[in-house]
């Protein structure tokens, strides 16, 4: 038992060693670890804080973004309410137009009938015109005749005469 008591007693005192060269070991290992976390870690910083700061930025700008959209489509639906407005005088209008235009239908109605009644009439008057241009001509002869007439009786009075020859013609 003494052998094994030894043997154990030497396995402990390596096993002692290697846990002293392995700690210095794990030591260095971890301080080397360590060193290339921080140098890590500052290459990490140069790219992650300007990243960050280009974020909040952007973050600012679509609040911004936003804030001003709200107001536009708050001031677009105040535009709307004036525009429905309108339209309903518009609609209003275009009533009363409707209104009159089937007004001025009924009128143009009436006057095509007093038109086709005017042109029945204007047929009439040509008719008359025409016995009316027929009679003088019919009458033009006789009127010439009687023209004739007085300018021989007028000169029979007044050169045959002798009283009327002072009265001057």
């Amino acid at each position: 038992m003494t052998e094994n008591n030894g043997i154990e007693a030497g396995y402990e005192a390596a096993a002692f060693i290697n846990s002293e060269s392995q700690q210095q070991d794990m030591a260095a290992c971890m301080d080397k670890f360590a060193n290339t976390f921080e140098a890590s870690a500052r290459r990490w910083e140069l790219v992650v804080y300007p990243s960050l700061l280009a974020f909040i930025v952007l973050a600012a700008y679509g609040f911004f973004l936003i804030y001003t959209l709200t107001n536009d489509v708050g001031r677009l639906a105040h535009s709307m309410e004036s525009v429905v407005a309108t339209m309903n005088e518009v609609a209003t209008d275009m009533n009363t137009v409707s209104r009159n235009v089937t007004l001025i239908s009924d009128n143009l109605g009436s006057i095509a009938v007093d038109v086709n009644d005017g042109s029945g009439n204007m047929k009439n008057m040509v008719v008359n015109m025409d016995n009316i241009n027929k009679s003088m001509g019919v009458m033009t002869v006789p009127i010439y005749h009687m023209r004739n007439d007085m300018s021989n009786m007028n000169y029979t009075m007044r050169d045959t005469a002798r009283p009327m020859r002072m009265f001057p013609f």
